[in-house]
């Protein structure tokens, strides 16, 4: 709306500009000023309607357009039917402040009463050019709202898309951030706790001291993680995942059968696997309390699977929805269900894939 009033201001105080000495000589029996001050206070009127109109309801808009377009055939009686450009001011207001519809219907009554009056009078066909370029300056200011109004649309539009993209890099960084962050405090808590328990007990000094320089190490890398991710440039690499595994689970006492390489997998899935990796292992650290974990890669696949408590409720928190969308970024998907290490206690297996799901595989619970 804001646009509409600025281009019907300006276009409206053009229009009365070029048509001031129109009125003047509108109707040479007529008082000049008489016809000057009418005139005048006429397109005043219609220039100042969209700005004071414009935001009210559509039954006030089309009361109000109504209205101009009866003085404006008051004033076409007045000053005869050789004045028809004097319905512009009122059409253009109908341009302005009504939808399409409406617009289209009020300008069709008003130039089938202006060909009735024409052909009542005789003059039909002298009226003929008049009613032409009242209809086409109608139909251009009509035509021009509606590509103004597009165009505030459309900067609306890149507006919500910015905030949008915006608000979609926020959730990446959030996401890429809990992944390189969850597994390294992790490890770091595990370690520490370790320490703890070596000192409490009165053990190996070197051991303890041996696990705080790991820590130390592994603070370093958390942070150079950070910086790297800040910058756009971390990128996960699952043998380095493959590596930090074996690490992570051999300081919290778990067994681990991983693959010793990945050079079948494809390419594009290594990334998005190296994070599926990765938040299981912190999740088998932190909460399963298994004894043993197993990884089996494919070359579409990948699947961890522990023997400990299986899936308390809300175990994966925002984890498992960012292994989601990072598996739906690469045309993967990601299931998860019970473990089948065997053993007394259920387990729990996360299993990623690229493509599409292999029928064989165990379904497990739905993505």
């Amino acid at each position: 709306m804001v646009e509409r009033r600025r281009t019907f201001l300006l276009g409206g105080a053009f229009l009365g500009l070029c048509t001031l000495p129109g009125w003047a000589l509108a109707a040479p029996d007529h008082p000049a000023a008489l016809v000057v001050t009418a005139g005048a206070l006429y397109a005043a009127a219609c220039v100042a309607t969209v700005p004071l109109v414009g935001e009210r309801s559509l039954p006030w808009r089309v009361i109000t357009c109504v209205g101009l377009l009866a003085i404006g055939w008051a004033l076409l009686f007045w000053l005869g039917p050789n004045n028809t450009w004097i319905l512009l001011y009122a059409l253009v207001v109908v341009a302005a402040l009504l939808p399409l519809a409406w617009s289209l219907a009020l300008t069709t009554v008003a130039m089938f009463a202006l060909l009735l009056w024409g052909s009542l009078t005789g003059e039909l066909l002298a009226r003929i050019p008049d009613l032409l370029m009242v209809a086409s300056i109608t139909a251009v200011v009509g035509l021009l709202v509606c590509l103004t109004e597009a165009n505030a649309e459309l900067r609306r539009a890149r507006g919500r898309i910015a905030e949008l993209v915006t608000l979609r890099e926020r959730e990446r960084f959030a996401r890429d951030l809990h992944d390189i962050l969850g597994h390294s405090l992790t490890t770091i808590a595990v370690k520490a706790g370790l320490a703890r328990r070596i000192l409490d007990k009165g053990g190996d000094q070197d051991q303890a001291s041996a696990q705080v320089g790991e820590i130390e190490e592994l603070s370093r890398h958390a942070l150079g993680d950070v910086r790297a991710t800040v910058e756009g440039y971390r990128r996960v690499r699952l043998s380095e995942e493959l590596a930090n595994a074996v690490e992570a689970l051999r300081s919290a006492g778990v067994d681990a059968e991983l693959p010793q390489a990945v050079d079948d997998l494809e390419p594009r899935l290594r990334s998005a696997f190296g994070y599926v990796l990765r938040e299981a292992i912190t999740n088998v650290v932190r909460h399963s309390d298994a004894d043993r974990v197993r990884v089996r890669l494919g070359r579409d696949r990948i699947e961890i699977t522990d023997d400990g408590r299986g899936s308390p409720q809300g175990r994966f928190g925002n984890g498992l929805a960012g292994l989601e969308e990072r598996m739906r970024a690469v045309g993967g998907g990601l299931r998860t269900g019970p473990g089948l290490l065997g053993g007394e206690r259920e387990g729990f297996t996360v299993y990623a894939y690229g493509g599409r799901a292999p029928v064989s595989e165990r379904g497990g619970e739905s993505e």
